[in-house]
């Protein structure tokens, strides 16, 4: 009974001096936690400060300046400044980006300083965004599959919606792109050639007041011949694929490959070239007559299938473009870019602070397409903001391109994949629900409503918040 006893105390004592420790670790390591957590919560607050800062100025410039002697740049300012040597200039409400010649690191220097200026950035390529190497053999893209997926099947159709296509142009010559003998093609724009006659960046082609098909195509096959590039048509394939998954009506098919927003108009503007090239100034002369022209036009979508990777939190002119878009009132649907599903990749401009970004999903086997680019973005913003279909979608082809035969369906439809094909699926999607919105609600849905419907009725891939892999989700049409 001693010994029973003696071991019970040593047991006892051995306890209460494990619980007297645990009394004091206790709130000691409740304190550490907590002291971590804010020393990790500000070290990424003065961490994104210092990239906010930093990616004011692209580094790029200082390397072409070492090398050349001399560097193109895109100053971006909140007022007029007093810059000499302008050689282009671009207006978005009070946002002003002036391209000029700079010499030296210590002129870049002295712009970052300027009153009103709020970044510098270098000349960049900017591609759209689409692949050919999937293995069609897993797939059986005879199933209209974005229409499936985002059930955009019912009795909305985007009607009385306008959307616009910054691309490679369009072939407008294509059966689903007609209501009958009427193009649903309002306004074709072309930023590739400039109008000398009447000193604006752009040649246009309205085709409500000029319906004339033959004589446009005569008009453009004349160019094509005399500067190796037409005006308006799509011989790159890619923009006419983008233009018919948001609103081709599928006449070609009997209906099967209808778009996704079969009830709206189009307005396509040309600022690729027939590689699927272009160049900051193209692409700003593009989105400045879409700011220019929507109210002109009743512009509600904007479709950028198209991106360039280089270090940006949203500074970039592009991106600052894309917002003062949106300020506006347009819905600007940003390809997320093609990098694959690694962090930090969503392209420029999809990381635009007011832009949706929009990844890709393969619905054939519901997981997250492998080429999609991932977020956040530098500054540590959750992107992309949704994902759409994005693997071998069929819509419209180009008559003037040869696609690879196994991507072709036939004729008048070929199936390609990209964040480049998803944009225009969740731009469709939309159109759509505009539509929706207004007839219910006799008024113009905002972002903000767009977003909360997804939240609450799209499909969720993380159901408890938004994350920087797919975002809120896949927004499906209403019904």
């Amino acid at each position: 009974m001693f010994v029973q006893r003696k071991r019970f105390v040593k047991k006892n004592t051995g306890l209460y001096v494990e619980n007297s420790l645990l009394h004091v670790v206790r709130p000691l390591v409740a304190v550490l936690v907590v002291f971590v957590l804010f020393v990790f919560a500000l070290s990424i607050f003065v961490f994104n400060q210092y990239v906010s800062l930093y990616t004011r100025i692209d580094p790029e410039i200082y390397s072409v300046l070492s090398s050349t002697g001399r560097a193109v740049v895109y100053v971006s300012a909140f007022t007029e400044i007093g810059v000499e040597n302008v050689i282009e200039k671009w207006v978005f409400g009070d946002l002003r980006i002036y391209k000029l010649i700079v010499h030296s690191a210590s002129e870049v220097n002295k712009l970052i300083s300027t009153s009103g200026v709020f970044s510098i950035y270098g000349e960049k390529k900017f591609k759209h965004q689409s692949l050919l190497y999937y293995d069609v053999n897993r797939y059986n893209f005879t199933v209209d599959i974005d229409n499936v997926f985002h059930r955009a099947t019912g009795v909305w159709t985007g009607r009385g919606v306008v959307v616009a296509v910054i691309d490679t142009g369009v072939d407008y010559t294509h059966p689903d792109f007609f209501d009958g003998n009427k193009s649903i093609i309002r306004v074709l724009v072309s930023v590739l050639y400039r109008n000398i006659s009447s000193s604006e960046k752009f040649l246009m082609w309205d085709l409500d007041l000029n319906p004339n098909i033959d004589l446009l195509l005569d008009f453009d096959l004349k160019l094509y011949r005399e500067r190796g590039e037409p005006a308006f048509l799509d011989i790159n394939g890619h923009g006419t694929h983008v233009a018919g998954i948001i609103a081709g009506r599928g006449h070609a098919s009997s209906g099967k490959y209808r778009g996704i927003a079969p009830g709206s108009r189009l307005i396509i503007i040309k600022s690729f070239d027939k590689y699927g090239f272009s160049t900051i100034d193209l692409c700003l002369t593009a989105l400045e007559w879409v700011y220019n022209y929507t109210e002109i036009y009743d512009i509600s979508i904007l479709n950028l299938s198209w991106g360039a990777s280089f270090a940006s939190d949203g500074s970039d002119p592009l991106s600052l473009a894309v917002d003062k878009l949106v300020n506006k009132g347009v819905w600007v649907f940003i390809a997320a870019g093609n990098a694959g599903n690694y962090p930090n990749t969503i392209h420029v401009p999809a990381v635009s602070k007011l832009g949706f970004a929009v990844g890709a999903w393969d619905p054939y086997y519901n997981v997250l397409a492998s080429f999609s680019s991932l977020g956040p973005t530098i500054d540590g913003r959750l992107k992309p903001d949704f994902v759409g279909a994005g693997v071998l979608i069929v819509a419209p082809k180009s008559r003037y391109v040869d696609f690879p035969d196994r991507l072709e369906v036939n004729e008048y439809y070929v199936a390609l994949s990209g964040t480049s094909m998803a944009t225009p699926v969740v731009a469709g999607v939309a159109a759509v629900f505009i539509e929706y919105y207004v007839y219910w609600f006799k008024s113009k849905p905002s972002p903000l409503d767009f977003v909360n419907y997804v939240v609450n009725n799209g499909f969720r891939v993380n159901v408890f918040y938004k994350d920087f892999i797919t975002g809120y989700g896949a927004p499906l049409a209403p019904r």
